[in-house]
């Protein structure tokens, strides 16, 4: 941890703002950075007087979005083959890719927005988006929420916290396994629940005023 801090004090007093477009950038195409140490020592710096707060939010959003629609093109332009010969135990049966395809292409904006706030999602949440084409118009903006309010909330509590800025990123770490759990347990209901519904729209019974109905009219 304190290796992490002091790598990352050494980036922000060596390449200033540029320091958080790249590392925002770098996490956003999938590659795990340490964004929310930067962004929290962004909130010192700003805390110090040697930061702007709407600046360093701003660069951190562009970064974040610029790295988000790269991982986005990858997939779309190129990852549908490699993801179905890797992981066609994911997506089993055509149905199950299609339903998954539907789902961005209608419900997507949700998934993407809070996706971009949740760590560890953001490394990935772009990927599903491109690869199952999302479109991009609607990608691109809920995106751009979700990169906005990410720095938002982290360099507000780097900024809150000042001096007790790396004290607070160690009490926030006991709970990161905690928090990974939940949110497993999230999506296996969220899971449980999409795929009852399904069935149940499937399954649809037939009123019985309609099968009276059927059998009157057979009757000479």
């Amino acid at each position: 941890m304190l290796a992490a801090v002091h790598t990352v004090t050494q980036w922000l007093n060596e390449a200033g703002y540029l320091a958080v477009y790249i590392v925002l950038l770098v996490e956003s195409i999938g590659i795990p950075s340490p964004s929310e140490i930067i962004l929290l020592f962004s909130g010192y710096e700003v805390w110090l007087g040697h930061f702007s707060y709407p600046i360093v939010v701003l660069v951190a959003a562009a970064g974040s979005t610029t790295g988000a629609t790269g991982a986005y093109f990858i997939a779309r332009l190129g990852g549908r083959p490699l993801i179905l010969k890797h992981f066609r135990w994911v997506f089993r049966t055509p149905e199950r890719l299609a339903y998954w395809e539907n789902y961005f292409r209608t419900k997507g904006d949700k998934v993407v927005l809070i996706g971009r706030i949740i760590s560890g999602v953001r490394m990935i949440i772009s990927f599903p988006a491109g690869l199952f084409e999302m479109p991009y118009p609607r990608f691109l903006l809920y995106t751009i929420l979700g990169s906005i309010m990410w720095p938002l909330i982290a360099v507000t509590a780097g900024y809150l916290l000042g001096p007790h800025v790396v004290s607070g990123l160690e009490a926030t770490k006991k709970y990161d396994t905690p928090v990974l759990i939940g949110l497993v347990l999230l999506i296996a209901l969220w899971w449980w629940y999409e795929r009852r519904k399904k069935k149940r729209q499937i399954i649809t019974p037939v009123p019985e005023d309609d099968h009276i109905d059927a059998q009157d009219t057979t009757k000479p």
